[in-house]
């Protein structure tokens, strides 16, 4: 019985080193910005933008000393608990790339982070090595992240390689991982830093040279961790990759003997699967927001159909309403041999679940929404949100469809305004009789339209606790004219204050 050849292990290190200003989506948005850590007698500078490296302020540099640099910097606290989060998030999202992915939080407070995943047997779904290298580096990058990638034989040359040499993105060939950390410093090797300090004081600052000395005489010296990461970084060591579950989302899958490609065929396979997975939804008392359906083909690639909801919900039907419409865009190629079927996104389910305007039960309402919003698109569909606010113009926003809930303290829409306002107001030249009266005329887009009916005023103040200056106090009427026409007019500012009042048409009644 002949045995099959062992496969190369390969290892790819993600680092990620400006991963904590980079996930605060808002921190360049105040010039040079940078995150301290440390007590009030010290702290210290963890992490730098680009605008505060210019200024020379560096990771390390005291708190005081940046500060004397540049007098408005703009100083965040770290957040290591937010930082490990938003590591663990990324390390959930590289899942599509290698089922096995290993985070690597520093053991210290600092403003970067890292990520192991093995990547054995995975990369020629990508198309290779540096395929794989490149795709993970540009999605990041699109995302707004620095990344460095090594890819190697060893977690500890991999390690090694991201972090301290210069290209972003290196593939070391299998077995060549000596030769690429040679020239690296000695800190490259994982190693404490007074330990790598102390071997720099001896001349031995790159890994290169403790490859010259005799392995007997680093140990009694250094420590053993010296001569232990090497052999880990050559792969003559045991190299373990911490143990990190794997979030598996809600997933069910399943193969087909022969590879089919006909649409009743992709019909029968994503029907199983979603009767099977609503099953599971009903027993975990779960609802579903967010689906996606994998067909994966013979020759490895994969196409993918995702659909949302409003709601949260297990209707078998609708459910597959939503994949039916975008079913004849899947290319079968040479046939599907298999599927699968993710709750990306479940919510606990609930009997009763909000309308198109958020309250009551409104389920077929829902429905076609769903449906609408996934054939033209999230953008496409919106639904107006109310606020806590009595000015008209900032009263409710506009907020995709597919998104459900109520504002707790946002009244119920009124039925005394108009279904069409104008934004902004449009000015108007009006015409009464008293001042603080309706108008009995007005002129409006170079129509003069004679008022005759009016009811108010409405009287409706600036909010005081909101950036609302240029906002005068305003006195709204409902007025019609002879045709049965009704407007929504205001005049803004008082006479009794000595302001000029202007009339302005803000909107227009069914």
């Amino acid at each position: 019985m002949t045995s099959l050849p062992a496969v190369p292990r390969r290892i790819l290190y993600l680092w990620l080193p400006g991963l904590a200003l980079e996930r605060l989506d808002t921190a360049f948005g105040a010039g040079p910005t940078v995150i301290v850590h440390g007590a009030s007698g010290r702290r210290e500078v963890i992490a730098a933008c680009p605008l505060a490296l210019a200024a020379g302020i560096t990771p390390g540099r005291s708190a005081a000393d940046a500060r004397a640099l540049v007098p408005g910097l703009h100083m965040l606290p770290a957040d290591p608990d937010g930082q490990r989060a938003t590591l663990e998030t990324l390390a959930d999202w590289c899942g599509r790339y290698s089922p096995t992915v290993s985070t690597d939080p520093p053991a210290q407070i600092r403003g970067d982070g890292g990520m192991w995943l093995d990547v054995t047997g995975c990369a020629h779904l990508s198309g290779g090595e540096t395929a794989l290298c490149r795709d993970i580096h540009a999605r990041l990058t699109g995302l707004g992240w620095t990344a460095r990638i090594a890819l190697a034989d060893t977690p500890g040359a991999a390690w090694a390689v991201a972090r301290f040499s210069s290209p972003d993105l290196v593939v070391v060939l299998p077995g060549a991982q000596r030769a690429a950390i040679s020239p690296l410093p000695v800190a490259a090797l994982r190693l404490p830093a007074e330990t790598a300090e102390a071997l720099g004081k001896v001349g031995m600052r790159r890994i290169g040279t403790l490859f010259e000395v005799p392995r007997a005489s680093i140990a009694p010296r250094f420590g053993r961790e010296v001569t232990l990461r090497i052999d880990q970084a050559l792969g003559t060591a045991p190299d373990p990759l911490p143990h990190r579950p794997f979030a598996v989302p809600h997933r069910v899958g399943m193969s087909v003997p022969e590879p089919v490609g006909t649409r009743d065929a992709l019909e029968h396979l994503a029907r199983n699967l979603l009767q099977r997975l609503i099953a599971r939804m009903a027993r975990a008392s779960l609802g579903i927001r967010r689906l996606e359906l994998v067909f994966r083909r013979v020759d490895g690639s994969a196409q993918c159909l995702a659909v949302g909801t409003s709601r949260c919900s297990r209707d078998v039907a609708a459910l597959w309403r939503l994949f039916a419409q975008h079913l004849d865009t899947v290319d079968p190629g040479f046939g599907i041999e298999a599927a699968f079927l993710d709750a990306v996104i479940v919510e606990p389910f609930l009997a009763e679940t909000p309308d198109f305007s958020g309250r009551g039960d409104g389920v077929g309402l829902a429905d076609l929404r769903d449906r609408i919003t996934n054939r033209l698109g999230t953008a496409a569909v919106t639904r107006a949100v109310p606020q806590s606010s009595h000015l008209p113009e900032l009263a409710e926003v506009r907020t995709r469809a597919c998104r459900s809930g109520w504002p707790a303290d946002a009244p119920g829409p009124r039925r005394d305004r108009p279904l069409h306002l104008l934004h902004p107001p449009e000015p108007v030249t009006a015409v009464a009789l008293v001042p603080d009266h309706p108008p009995v005329r007005f002129r409006w887009r170079g129509t003069d339209i004679r008022v005759v009916c009016a009811t108010g005023p409405e009287r409706l103040a600036p909010e005081w606790w909101r950036e609302t200056r240029r906002i005068r106090t305003r006195d709204y009427f409902r007025v019609e004219d002879g045709d049965g026409r009704r407007y929504w007019l205001f005049r803004e500012g008082l006479a009794e204050r000595g302001e000029t009042p202007a009339w302005h048409l803000h909107g227009l009644f069914a």
